[in-house]
């Protein structure tokens, strides 16, 4: 059985009471180890006597040993950058102070707060004791008010919203026991009580991107491939500055033969909008790495990058990314020569922006490409 999603559902000891949107969060009743940091406040907080504390603080609680754990703390740090001084943002684990430590020393550039709840009475303050899901977010104003909480992987898209105005209190506190009700309805294994509350959801929330990843997941998991899909197209419709959905729609298609016809009106559909260039070569990628032998996919990929306008000089890491995108669509379309001079234009600028990881990345690309081309002549070209 296929499935769209996964959702990881944990135990911690009983709490009588968990924060929910719309409440006023209070400063945990037990302590927390914080690593190298100090604490940050989770209640009401003066901007008089406390500059330092921001307009709006991310909670996250997650786990160090889980397969995600890298992702998400890079996630935050990112987020960390993206919103300095408007954002403060603390990792807690519920794990033993001693792997907190190891994980910690892993990431030394690393500069989210993280703290430590080995015993385990702080987590379910924020946590519902009935539903443990990881990593989970919450996001908290000035006067302590819980304004949004859900899976980590929705912070960033949430913190965005924040500061557009697009994040409105009032829907979150009504939409919040409805994401509640349909997450005991996945750990229950109750696929149709899931599909029929999440679109239930998704009538009052359409921008909740909870109950589309739940619907998709229990329409996928019921056969309902068509239903996901109009799901989805219908949450475009709605919501088409919204990168997430166009990336569910593309999951969709990668999965399911069945909706590969869908491809190209969903490309022409994103290129049309103005996504960030991060997030069209984002899109690109996906194309060019998981439709192997689709041509739709290549000339997909071809038209958005067309539409893609260059950064400016100083944005060097921009316009390697943009140069890595182009190289892969080049040797996709049987052009070594130039995938080549675009990955060694890349590696160039990347050597000036220190990013070690998208260097190292383009360098191994770059190597590829140059064997192809020297070994070219020994297949009679």
């Amino acid at each position: 059985m296929k499935t769209a999603a996964l959702f990881l559902f944990l135990l911690i000891p009983f709490f009588s009471h968990a924060f929910s949107a719309g409440e006023k969060v209070t400063e945990p009743r037990h302590k927390l180890q914080w690593l190298d940091c100090a604490p940050m406040p989770f209640g009401e907080v003066n901007p008089q006597t406390r500059p330092d504390i921001p307009e709006l603080r991310a909670v996250v609680f997650f786990y160090t040993r889980a397969q995600d754990s890298t992702r998400t703390i890079t996630m935050l740090e990112n987020l960390r950058r993206q919103y300095q001084g408007k954002v403060l943002i603390a990792a807690i684990t519920p794990d033993p102070a001693a792997d907190a430590g190891i994980f910690r020393k892993k990431f030394p550039d690393i500069r989210v707060r993280m703290a430590v709840d080995s015993e385990r009475r702080v987590t379910p303050e924020f946590m519902r004791n009935s539903i443990m899901l990881f990593p989970m977010a919450f996001l908290i104003d000035r006067s302590g008010s819980l304004l949004w909480r859900g899976e980590a992987v929705d912070l960033p898209e949430m913190v965005d919203r924040h500061f557009k105005n697009t994040l409105d209190p009032a829907t979150q506190k009504k939409t919040d026991p409805m994401v509640y009700k349909t997450q005991q309805y996945m750990r229950d294994g109750n696929l149709f009580k899931v599909f029929d509350n999440a679109v239930k959801l998704l009538n009052t929330d359409p921008a909740n991107p909870s109950a589309l990843r739940l619907a998709v997941f229990a329409a996928e998991n019921t056969g309902k491939i068509a239903e996901a899909w109009r799901l989805t197209d219908r949450s475009i419709a709605k919501l088409p500055d919204s990168p997430r959905l166009f990336f569910t729609a593309l999951d969709l298609t990668m999965r399911h033969d069945s909706l590969r016809r869908h491809l190209p009106e969903l490309i022409r559909k994103f290129s049309s909008r103005p996504f960030a260039p991060e997030i069209r070569c984002a899109f690109i990628d996906a194309l060019l790495n998981s439709f192997p032998f689709d041509a739709d996919a290549v000339l997909g990929a071809r038209e958005i990058l067309a539409a893609t306008p260059m950064p400016l000089d100083s944005q060097a890491a921009q316009i390697a990314l943009i140069l890595a995108v182009r190289g892969r669509l080049h040797y996709a379309l049987g052009d070594l020569e130039s995938a080549a001079n675009d990955l060694q234009e890349a590696v160039e600028l990347l050597k000036r922006s220190k990013d070690q990881n998208a260097l190292q990345a383009a360098g191994k690309q770059l190597k590829f490409f140059r064997t192809l081309l020297k070994n070219r002549q020994g297949s009679g070209k």
